[in-house]
């Protein structure tokens, strides 16, 4: 007869038991998460080394830069420092040219809806003809020093591209720009924000171009000030190239680390000193409700500022007023930024002019530029877009007139006016200080020299 309660089965203990494992998990899946965690871990490892090789190679070709002798006066590296804003309608593409040689590309796009740019893809011939210009990526090298042909033209280098970010009227001319070279241009390091799949044909350009995969990073600077209470959403941030922290400098020719103020320096020249630094980029909060995207593409853009000859170049991107909040007010380097951005030489005004994101007057004022402004976009742009804005323009005479630096040689350009046209409309004004338009005044150049 079966006993009516029998005893419980006692449970047999296995190996399971005695390495501690959860009900349901057996040494199996112990083993798989062994497994798993080693090859994260070499994964990590190998990336890792892949890029501290890449940075020593990224180093050699920066120490041999700096012991090139200067230039022909008027050609890339002639010890002088050029830049030029190139005429793309509605789009963004700025070539920099350091004293001691480097190439720098900020952008390459255009999305201009304007007959005789569309048509002719003018803006791409301009981008050719300025990189031809021998003070940039100059002419193609076909003879040898004796004047023979070359079965095969010398590689021209572009030092460092940077895209701020992923619209396309910022990158999606690169690969036509290039297309008939795909022997003659490689590329050293390139910096983005955003995820670099989203960069389309230029994306395959670049990884068929640039000489070490590795150093196509991505960039973030949008660290919030630690002393600060993060608001609702705020999240608090991070310096990074392609995941890595950034870390401070140890001397002042480090490049791809933090600098005295907080930037990421990705230039770093003597004799003439020159530097670029990044200062923000991959901002995601909405501080100030700036209009952005869904996707907050433009507020993510990469700043840069230029310091050589004691001037002060600053280039915006599409970034928005939460870019500049950050950069001034919630930014981990927020101090040390209203520092330095007080009274830059020129300015690359955000966003191609827009009041709607950018340009906040505190920005402006606190920028106060002392030479000129500048706005890359079309004579007439596209015409839901608005852009320029007549009261960005006027924003920025103001500031000008203001600190009396309004005087300029008198010239005018073409804005929307939102403020007395419904709906606005674009027309042509007189400008009372040196605030130029690509669309209106052709390629912007700037020449800067030792004093």
């Amino acid at each position: 007869m079966t006993h009516p309660n029998p005893p419980a089965k006692r449970k047999r203990r296995t190996a399971d038991d005695w390495l501690g494992l959860n009900d349901g998990e057996t040494i199996l899946d112990e083993n798989r998460q062994e497994s798993r965690r080693k090859r994260i871990k070499l994964e990590r490892d190998h990336a890792k080394k892949l890029r501290e090789e890449a940075a020593a190679l990224s180093k050699l070709w920066e120490d041999e830069i700096s012991k090139r002798p200067p230039a022909t006066p008027g050609t890339r590296g002639d010890r002088k420092f050029y830049a030029r804003m190139v005429k793309m309608g509605q789009g963004d593409c700025i070539a920099l040219s350091t004293p001691a040689g480097r190439l720098i590309l900020v952008d390459c796009g255009s999305s201009s809806k304007e007959m005789d740019e569309t048509k002719e893809k003018l803006y791409t011939k301009r981008v050719r003809a300025c990189l031809e210009d021998p003070k940039f990526l100059g002419p193609v090298q076909a003879t040898d020093a004796f004047g023979k042909p070359l079965k095969t033209p010398k590689a021209q280098f572009v030092d460092i591209l940077v895209f701020t970010h992923s619209d396309e009227d910022h990158y999606n001319q690169l690969a036509t720009v290039l297309a008939d070279k795909p022997n003659r241009v490689e590329v050293g390091r390139v910096y983005h924000s955003g995820d670099f799949a989203g960069y389309g044909a230029a994306n395959r350009w670049v990884r068929s171009h640039v000489r070490n995969e590795n150093l196509i990073r991505r960039v973030i600077h949008n660290a919030v000030d630690p002393t600060k209470t993060l608001k609702d959403g705020e999240v608090a941030g991070e310096i990074t190239l392609e995941g890595i922290a950034v870390t401070a400098a140890k001397t002042a020719t480090d490049i791809d680390c933090l600098d005295a103020q907080g930037g990421i320096r990705i230039v770093a020249e003597t004799d003439p000193a020159c530097t670029v630094t990044i200062l923000a980029a991959g901002v995601t909060n909405d501080y100030k409700k700036d209009k952005d995207a869904a996707q907050g593409k433009n507020r993510g853009s990469v700043v840069l500022l230029v310091e050589v000859f004691g001037k002060k170049l600053l280039l915006c991107g599409d970034s928005t007023r939460s870019t500049e909040h950050h950069l001034m007010t919630r930014g981990k380097y927020a101090a040390q930024n209203r520092v330095r951005l007080k009274g830059v030489d020129i300015v690359h005004i955000a966003h191609h002019g827009s009041d709607c994101t950018s340009s906040s007057l505190e920005f402006v004022n606190l920028l106060d530029p002392k030479e000129r402004a500048l706005i890359s976009a079309g004579k007439e742009g596209v015409s839901n877009h608005h852009l320029p804005s007549k009261t960005v323009v006027d924003r920025y005479v103001k500031r000008f007139v203001d600190s009396g630096r309004g005087k300029t040689p008198p010239h005018s350009g073409w804005a929307w006016d939102s403020e007395n046209y419904v709906p606005p409309k674009s027309l042509q004004f007189p400008f009372a200080a040196p605030v130029y338009i690509t669309g209106s005044h052709g390629d912007l150049d700037i020449t800067w020299e030792q004093a």
